[in-house]
């Protein structure tokens, strides 16, 4: 890499990266895409000129495109989401990501905090959300005043009446492909003069508890953690040729981390969707599966709802082979061979069991799963190593482009996050919180010194906000949110997503929401897996009802068995059922899949609040 204060070399930049890779291996799938059903590869020769056209065709917009002209986009993950995006890094434009689920007061904020100019859509319901705070809004009982939006292009526009405030992509790349040699010379000069200090997109948090934050990335923070991840062990020759994956999203670090990713390392990036996962795993059987730990908890329930289905002499052997797979875990963790009657044990499992559901899932290619973001419940990845998939865990934060430590692949250990990665220095604060410096960490968050003074100390610390501890072997263990911790009124501290994850391993619960903050004790809400509440019911022969007697004494029975892991004063002495999903939509979680925990607070605060009321004895829990 050069020295910051050098301009970087054109493939040294993040659109110069991909638009060298397109020189070097013009023959090489850069992606491969779904048409008509099934997935075809998209090479980088092509992509690459389809990078250029829009290059060139945003150059020449009405008002035309200024260095650090603030360019949004706003749109599920897809092809051109991506090719918009290293097309606008490529001519120096600061790209700010927006999540398609955000609502037009959040999105208006967005674009207020970060001056956006231009912005991307993917249809003219995005269109209209981006409109809808153009002249002014509220957000946050604060009134804003017209944006600085001048100009809209359209991945979509089917049904979006015309108007001179807007054209389609189609448009605007053509009009680029015609203009490719006239804009030659300034695409080249753009791009020879970014440095590794030039900003290359402001990435906001999702906001959960106030307004988002803008967080600063240069190319020098994402060139510097994409040298990290070709030395995790992740991309081999056999994962690079069936791709990795790409569904989340792309306002979300991590699935801008796996978008940029395919391109340094040279492996096709498989595009797919939250919703059509599933069929896509198993039309494309990519070789890595990178996937936030809610991915991993629904696939999870999936597979065990449908156990639950199955003949009880299949569920026996199901079991079993779990079972094994779970005995075999400390010696692949090691390298070890495994004593002869396990190894043949293994084997069995392994032909009658394990390879038969990795082909189901779309898994039998996978080389190695890879999940962060959050935390992933120790039962969910033990259950998931057993049945052969490499999952490694890694930690970090859109702050730090996203990655401080990881597990690798041959060298990792279950419920950690794995060892810091290289260039990167940790600590553990008195206060238990973990200290981060590196080259990767954002430079602060735009217009805010107020949290830039909580963020970094004047030893040039970042304070990550989270509360972990380094084991023998130093891999780290994050133990909680440190503005999460619960203090009980007997002034017991108490880590709810420890308890969080234990509880979301149990059969049927899709989230679930520890309360205790200045409580006598700890209560929970659980919100249920809608396919895992099927399939009891139809083992059961009762209905599919949240409040059915049946279905919460079955949820008191597993709670149960957590509790007998957990301190007396960590334990769940009460819960409740929620009928009302975690989801974007309903407003309990953010774009980026973390509960709102105010939200929940507030939205069941009736609930809540008869939990620790006077229950009667046998009272211990109830659906809403």
């Amino acid at each position: 890499m050069t020295t910051s204060n050098q301009p970087a070399a054109p493939d040294q930049s993040l659109g110069g990266m991909f638009l060298a890779r397109a020189r070097t291996h013009p023959e090489v799938a850069a992606f491969r895409v779904k048409r008509n059903g099934e997935y075809q590869p998209l090479s980088y020769r092509d992509a690459g000129r389809r990078v250029e056209a829009i290059a060139a065709g945003l150059l020449s917009i009405p008002g035309g495109l200024p260095e650090r002209t603030a360019l949004s986009i706003l749109g599920e993950t897809g092809l051109e989401w991506i090719l918009v995006d290293y097309a606008a890094m490529s001519v120096d434009a600061l790209v700010v990501p927006i999540y398609p689920s955000l609502l037009p007061a959040e999105v208006g904020f967005i674009c207020h905090d970060a001056k956006v100019e231009v912005v991307v859509v993917d249809d003219g319901k995005q269109l209209d959300k981006v409109r809808a705070s153009k002249g002014g809004f509220s957000f946050l009982d604060k009134s804003y005043g017209a944006l600085p939006l001048r100009h809209f292009v359209v991945i979509n526009p089917t049904g979006v009446a015309p108007a001179a405030d807007w054209e389609s992509l189609a448009d605007l790349e053509a009009r680029g492909a015609a203009k490719l040699e006239e804009s030659k010379g300034e695409r080249a000069a753009r791009l020879a003069a970014i440095t590794h200090e030039t900003i290359a997109t402001i990435a906001y948090t999702s906001g959960t508890t106030g307004a988002p934050k803008g967080v600063i990335q240069t190319h020098g923070n994402w060139l510097a953690i994409l040298e990290v991840t070709a030395e995790l062990g992740l991309f081999t020759e056999a994962s690079r040729n069936n791709g990795s994956i790409l569904f989340l999203p792309l306002a979300h670090s991590f699935g801008r981390l796996v978008e940029l990713c395919c391109a340094y390392n040279g492996g096709p990036a498989v595009l797919s969707g939250i919703a059509t996962l599933a069929e896509d795993l198993q039309k494309s059987r990519p070789g890595i599966f990178p996937a936030a730990p809610r991915v991993y908890e629904k696939i999870y329930g999936r597979v065990m709802a449908g156990v639950a289905t199955a003949p009880p002499s299949r569920q026996r052997l199901f079991s079993w082979a779990i079972s094994v797979g779970k005995q075999s875990i400390p010696y692949r963790r090691r390298g070890r061979r495994l004593p002869l009657l396990l190894a043949l044990q293994h084997r069995l499992a392994e032909r009658l069991v394990f390879s038969k559901l990795r082909a189901r899932l779309g898994f039998d290619r996978l080389e190695s799963a890879a999940t962060g973001s959050a935390p992933l419940a120790p039962a969910i990845h033990e259950f998931f190593l057993a049945i052969g998939v490499t999952l490694v865990e890694g930690y970090g934060l859109t702050e730090t482009c996203p990655i401080l430590t990881a597990n690798r692949p041959g060298r990792w250990k279950l419920g950690t996050v794995g060892a810091p990665v290289k260039n990167v220095v940790l600590k553990i604060a008195d206060d238990g919180e973990i200290l981060a410096k590196g080259p990767n960490i954002t430079q602060g968050y735009h217009n805010r010194p107020d949290a830039n003074a909580d963020a970094f100390d004047a030893e040039g610390w970042f304070h990550t906000g989270d509360i972990g501890e380094f084991d023998g072997e130093g891999n780290l263990r994050i133990t909680d949110r440190k503005k999460d911790l619960l203090k009980t009124s007997g002034g017991k501290y108490i880590a709810p997503i420890k308890i969080e994850g234990m509880l979301k391993a149990m059969p049927m619960v899709n989230e679930a929401v520890v309360i205790g903050d200045n409580r006598k004790f700890c209560t929970a809400l659980l919100a249920l897996d809608e396919d895992g509440l099927k399939a009891w019911a139809q083992r059961t022969g009762n209905s599919p009802d949240h409040k059915h007697p049946a279905l919460v004494a079955a949820l008191q029975k597993s709670l149960d068995e957590v509790n007998r892991e957990l301190a007396s004063f960590e334990s769940i002495k009460y819960f409740r059922v929620v009928d009302v999903p975690f989801t974007v939509e309903s407003g309990l979680i953010t774009a980026s899949f973390k509960v709102k925990r105010k939200e929940v607070n507030k939205r069941f605060a009736e609930l809540i609040e008869e939990m620790y009321g006077a229950p009667g004895e046998g009272a211990h829990s109830r659906a809403a």
